[in-house]
């Protein structure tokens, strides 16, 4: 089968939860199958290269050196902007690569990755006549009770139910998104949930990982920090941003600091640093809260979950959430806010995960006391969480889900030309 991929992100342009997505699933699908990325260009990468047994197309725009090599952060509106434009340009390079392949060279189909990419999906439709599956990862911009941006139009809702109707199939990571989108009016298309693999699978299951090497790395990272070796340890990570819950975080953090002493927030991840330390400041936390602003790489962010006692995500919403992945899949305790989908509860009776209101400070300071103080609840919630990431979340069962919705696909398209 050959496979035509559209998504923003590639290796090694990963900044995001989406392009931990791709990195992992990407050398499954390739391993039977012709797999193209067509993907982003910042202005540094080659244009065209091959990456193992993947074609990868970055086609340079007039636009692809404007972050001058730099990720653009998206929580700033300009940055948002130039990245949208940038996008929409790409997406008409990639329609022309397509529109010149050979018949022989024709994709049996295009996979989609999100409405940011809806003008190649548009264009491969309606004009080169191939069928689309569309991937989507997060509705944050359309359909989502919580957006990252003001649509008062509900433009990106439109464009995200037009492009489900366009789709042969439809791919969600998890059963919740999958409502959420029903509930928004989207019919016709069947609507197939894949749930994903960990971050860390492969990195985990290496014969030769070192986890004492890792916990030396993580010593030395908790002194870089300047966070004493006895002092507990709270992570975060995510994009800094109302979304991501670290508002409300920093709200319970008021409750936390006293009941726990010698606390440390370690918040890992890119966005409102300024908004993070104007409130850190005004709430009299410093010393308490460490934030950088910065996107971590997977080899460090290990290290950050190595020296974490238990990590916390109170996200409003989420299509899926690779963080609580990664956090169970290192043992760590884990509490997520009631945006994350319930797949990662587990069992009721023996839960996975800590489930808070996300919205409620005080519910958030609750759990996140309930959690460091009582050592026994800390051990039960790692030993489930890992459990439950080892037995059910996995790369390999992923990207076969994925296949067969590609294979029905094609199938369908083959037989509709007959």
């Amino acid at each position: 089968m050959k496979i035509a991929y559209i998504v923003t992100q590639y290796p090694p342009a990963v900044t995001a939860g989406l392009g931990r997505y791709v990195e992992r699933i990407t050398p499954y699908l390739a391993r039977r199958h012709r797999l193209a990325v067509f993907t982003l260009n910042d202005g540094s990468l080659p244009e065209h290269e091959r990456d193992g047994a993947v074609t990868v197309h970055r086609p340079r725009t007039l636009l692809a050196s404007a972050g001058r090599g730099r990720r653009l952060n998206r929580t700033r509106r300009h940055e948002f902007l130039l990245l949208t434009a940038h996008v929409v340009m790409s997406n008409w390079r990639y329609f022309l690569r397509l529109r010149r392949t050979s018949r022989d060279e024709r994709p049996d189909l295009v996979a989609v990755h999100d409405s940011t990419n809806f003008l190649s999906a548009l264009l491969c439709h309606y004009v080169l006549r191939l069928p689309i599956v569309y991937h989507v990862h997060t509705t944050e911009y359309g359909v989502a009770p919580q957006r990252t941006i003001i649509d008062p139009l509900n433009v990106f809702a439109a464009v995200e139910r037009h492009l489900g109707r366009i789709a042969r199939r439809v791919v969600v990571p998890t059963p919740d998104v999958r409502e959420q989108l029903v509930a928004a009016g989207w019919t016709g298309t069947a609507i197939d949930v894949v749930c994903l693999g960990g971050t860390f699978e492969a990195v985990l299951a290496d014969p030769g990982f070192d986890r004492d090497k890792l916990r030396a790395r993580a010593a030395d990272r908790r002194a870089l920090l300047g966070i004493p070796a006895a002092a507990p340890v709270l992570l975060f990570v995510g994009r800094l941003e109302r979304q991501k819950g670290i508002y409300q975080l920093l709200e319970a953090m008021r409750e936390i600091a006293p009941a726990v002493p010698g606390l440390r927030l370690v918040a890992v991840g890119e966005g409102d640093i300024e908004g993070v330390r104007r409130i850190v400041a005004g709430a009299g936390l410093d010393g308490d809260v460490l934030a950088s602003g910065e996107f971590v790489e997977a080899s460090e962010l290990l290290e950050y979950y190595e020296m974490a006692d238990a990590c916390v995500f109170p996200s409003l919403y989420e299509p899926f959430g690779l963080v609580a992945t990664e956090s169970m899949a290192m043992a760590r305790a884990t509490i997520l806010g009631d945006g994350f989908s319930q797949i990662f509860l587990g069992d009721p009776a023996s839960p996975s995960a800590e489930f808070v209101r996300a919205d409620d400070p005080q519910d958030i300071a609750a759990a996140v006391i309930g959690v460091l103080t009582d050592p026994a609840r800390r051990r039960a919630l790692a030993e489930q969480g890992e459990r439950l990431v080892r037995e059910r979340l996995s790369w390999a069962r992923a990207a076969e889900e994925t296949l067969a919705v590609y294979r029905d696909a094609a199938r369908t398209s083959r037989k509709e030309e007959l």
